[in-house]
């Protein structure tokens, strides 16, 4: 009885993960069709500022797949390596931006977040770095971007600063739209997103409340 007790059990957790694996694939096959689509479409838009946010939501697109191959599993539960996840998509963006002049630096720590958390850090932090890159260093200038990830006891929090030219003195710090959509990201996750000058340059940081089981691994 006992053996076949844990025969049903492993068939069941085998069916669990060939279900997880299908759910995986057909998501991997939406996200690949919407960036395709938004790539399609800015090709053949006249309008530069039609073809850059066509641009914007294919890098979005682009964030929040890397957030789903970043998803494993652990005792059960979906969770996602914050560390691993910054820097696929840190370098996916310094790739498409080509600002060869801009050096980006990683300090992260090690984090483990939930799985339904992954999406959102994603779009965050494509956002904010995203924002730098485009935003930060104009005319070919050179600088530098650095991506900070810390554990804070109960709260992770993720800056990214560079030394670009900063705000202008009457700009609103969430005025543009990429900004926005952070606001919203850090608010999905009850986090806090401050926007503060550098000296020189821009700092954003979000602090964000950790999963308590997520707290005490990675």
């Amino acid at each position: 009885m006992a053996q076949t007790t844990n025969d049903s059990a492993e068939l069941a957790l085998a069916r669990q993960a060939a279900r997880h694996r299908e759910v995986e694939h057909r998501v991997k096959n939406t996200l690949q069709l919407i960036s395709s689509i938004a790539l399609l479409q800015g090709r053949r838009a006249q309008d530069e500022a039609a073809r850059q946010a066509l641009r914007a939501i294919q890098q979005r697109v682009a964030a929040v797949s890397v957030a789903h191959r970043h998803v494993g599993w652990n005792d059960d539960a979906e969770q996602v390596e914050v560390a691993a996840l910054v820097r696929e998509i840190v370098s996916d963006l310094a790739g498409s931006a080509g600002r060869e002049g801009v050096a980006i630096d990683l300090d992260l720590e090690p984090v483990t977040i939930p799985g339904r958390q992954g999406a959102p850090v994603a779009l965050l932090l494509s956002e904010t770095v995203g924002n730098a890159l485009r935003h930060a260093f104009p005319e070919g200038r050179s600088g530098r971007v650095r991506v900070t990830l810390r554990r804070l006891g109960g709260t992770f929090e993720l800056s990214v600063a560079d030394d670009g030219v900063g705000l202008a003195v009457d700009a609103t710090p969430a005025s543009g739209f990429g900004l926005t959509v952070a606001q919203l990201m850090a608010q999905q996750l009850r986090g806090r997103l401050v926007t503060e000058p550098a000296q020189p340059g821009l700092r954003l940081t979000v602090t964000v409340p950790m999963d308590p089981q997520a707290a005490t691994r990675g």
